[in-house]
């Protein structure tokens, strides 16, 4: 996942001051560095998806607090699209792409969640009927139960926040 987006989508969820985004994005399990993150914010506001204003910090050092602009959110609406459609479930982009979403009214969301549960769940019919098969490697069997474990767990997760969204 790269900078740009998940300062957009820190930005969507929270306004607030590079460093602080950083330690929220590292927290969430993002890698980003600091570098990278100050990079991708002069790079936002030069484009107009992001605005800044100074503010005197409380030891009277200035610094700049990071906004999304219009602009900023209908972008991040489309990248938080992509990243449903494509970063893995478990992952922290996900979730953060997910959040973020509903934060920037993709209204698509919705959607993208369901072709992900319509492809997890293809996903494991055909896995069980893999493991129903007569000719089922039983080497094998005890990785592909544990994927179609998951597989369920990732569908009622999905399945709930379909829920919870609509």
């Amino acid at each position: 996942m790269d900078a740009r987006f998940a300062l957009l989508a820190a930005l969507a969820i929270a306004p607030g001051h590079p460093y602080a985004l950083l330690e929220h994005l590292q927290g969430l399990g993002i890698a980003v560095s600091r570098s990278a993150l100050y990079r991708a914010a002069d790079a936002l506001i030069a484009e107009g998806l992001a605005e800044a204003a100074v503010e005197e910090g409380e030891t009277g050092h200035l610094r700049r607090r990071l906004a999304l602009t219009a602009a900023g959110r209908e972008r991040l609406a489309a990248a938080a699209l992509d990243v449903l459609r494509t970063e893995p479930l478990d992952g922290p982009g996900f979730a953060l792409a997910l959040a973020a979403a509903e934060a920037a009214g993709a209204g698509e969301a919705g959607r993208a969640i369901r072709e992900r549960l319509a492809a997890a769940a293809r996903r494991l019919t055909a896995l069980e009927r893999e493991l129903r098969g007569p000719g089922a490697d039983a080497a094998f069997r005890p990785l592909r139960e544990r994927e179609a474990a998951r597989l369920r767990a990732d569908i009622g997760w999905l399945q709930a926040q379909l829920r919870r969204a609509g």
